[in-house]
């Protein structure tokens, strides 16, 4: 099994997609901040983690980051199905469980915790350079971010499933992105609409849920009239977050475990 995965990671390594969505992933978060009007020539120092949270920008960022998701675990999990290569790792002696397991594993790695770690790298970088700011608490703040990875867990279990029915990378992720879109224009429509807000539902808007706060108030602090935001986390968000998330993981696994099985890949 750990050959497996390390022939996946040295196959994504050497993939220049997935470079180019890593670079896009990256590089977001400073141009969408620059074109939401954070960022100009006087005043980069506006660009503190408790700006970018409080303004709303890392969760329209997601949005970006889900379509890492989806070509990373698409990729890892189907990326070389047309080639046939799980007939080669069946004549090197690995049963069917191993292949699932190590193209689970290498799928989770790729697509939850690499854009997970590439959804919080602006937020260290602009805080060694900038400090915290005064808009957001800054521990409940990471606290909502941990809790992200959950939703992104069950995102890439989900993009793993679409790849693994389908048996194509590029198809798993052109469902994945119309699922995207049906969830995003439902969801609005609903609240704009019926004032039905979806939190848990979905792991998009899980994730937008834990990264977006809108109550605030106006704070005297140092002198300097600031608009603080709320950004208090309560056992509702934890458990409801981290149950649903485990829940459907365990449910996309099974069904790509099921038909991983059944399904006659020669």
């Amino acid at each position: 099994m750990f050959n497996i995965i390390k022939s996946l990671n040295y196959s994504a390594r050497r993939d220049n997609v997935n470079w180019i969505t890593i670079i896009s992933l990256l590089s977001l978060p400073w141009f969408v901040s620059y074109l939401s009007g954070m960022l100009n020539a006087e005043s980069m120092n506006k660009l503190t983690p408790s700006v970018y949270f409080a303004s709303q920008n890392m969760a329209s960022v997601f949005l970006f980051m889900s379509i890492g998701i989806m070509i990373f675990a698409s990729k890892l999990m189907a990326g070389d199905a047309a080639d046939k290569t799980i007939n080669y790792e069946f004549m090197a002696g690995h049963s069917r469980n191993e292949i699932f397991v190590g193209r689970i594993i290498a799928g989770f790695l790729w697509g939850a915790l690499l854009v997970f770690i590439l959804m919080l790298l602006p937020i260290g970088l602009s805080d060694v350079i900038y400090g915290w700011g005064l808009e957001t608490n800054k521990s409940e703040v990471l606290i909502r971010c941990a809790l992200c990875i959950f939703p992104i867990i069950r995102l890439c279990a989900y993009n793993m499933m679409l790849a693994s029915l389908t048996r194509s990378a590029g198809k798993g992720i052109a469902l994945g992105y119309a699922t995207l879109m049906i969830v995003a224009i439902a969801t609005s429509s609903l609240e704009e609409f019926f004032n039905i807000v979806i939190k848990y539902s979905t792991g998009f808007t899980n994730v937008s849920y834990l990264l977006i706060s809108e109550n605030s108030k106006y704070e005297v602090i140092n002198g300097e009239t600031i608009s603080v935001f709320d950004t208090s986390v309560t056992g509702e968000m934890i458990w409801k977050t981290i149950a649903m998330s485990a829940i459907f993981t365990v449910i996309y696994l099974t069904v790509t475990y099921i038909n991983f099985k059944k399904t006659d890949r020669d």
